[in-house]
């Protein structure tokens, strides 16, 4: 019986790596540290149907003598009676310091320490983030609130058009109606 060739159609992928990913694969997480909070109510806080906005951003600084990545994390929630006004009725920011020590810097960018930062810092970050919030809002006598889990969204596309590339407009907001910054 004569065997039947098999043509194998080899599809090369293009094989994007993000810098931050390889900054990610060298560290391992020292540190968390609160640097910095405040909380602060109105009156009607107690009152009313509120909705909820959290916001955060991030600063990084390499330093290659020590072995380490110092990411500052910055978040912020506000919470708004829905059909009043716009201003909040409480706000909570905290500011946490993560280190991160890293062997090798090798081959790594700055651009790749800010994705890094920008992901990983505010993932390790949140459920210290969460558990600061949850506390707060019980020590300022209103009711528990707890913040839902960190959500990684798939970064915006780019689509072709023309000759210039457009990023397509990504849902910023996290499920439980805030937004990132």
């Amino acid at each position: 019986m004569a065997k039947k060739k098999v043509k194998t159609k080899v599809v090369k992928r293009e094989k994007k790596v993000y810098p931050g990913l390889l900054v990610s694969d060298r560290v391992q997480l020292k540190d968390v540290r609160l640097l910095r909070c405040n909380c602060v109510q109105t009156p009607e806080a107690l009152f009313g149907k509120k909705t909820f906005a959290i916001n955060y951003s991030t600063e990084v600084q390499v330093d290659k003598k020590s072995g380490c990545i110092f990411v500052i994390v910055k978040f912020l929630f506000e919470a708004f009676i829905e059909s009043k006004t716009k201003k909040p009725v409480i706000v909570i920011d905290a500011s946490f310091l993560l280190t991160y020590k890293i062997e090798d810097f090798d081959g790594l960018t700055q651009k790749g320490f800010e994705q890094f930062a920008n992901l990983n810092g505010i993932y390790n970050a949140w459920p210290y983030w969460r558990e600061y919030v949850q506390n707060t809002i019980v020590r300022m006598g209103l009711p528990s609130l707890s913040i839902p889990v960190f959500r990684i969204l798939e970064p915006p596309k780019k689509k072709i058009v023309g000759k210039k590339a457009v990023k397509k407009k990504a849902a910023k907001k996290l499920s439980h109606g805030g937004k990132r910054s």
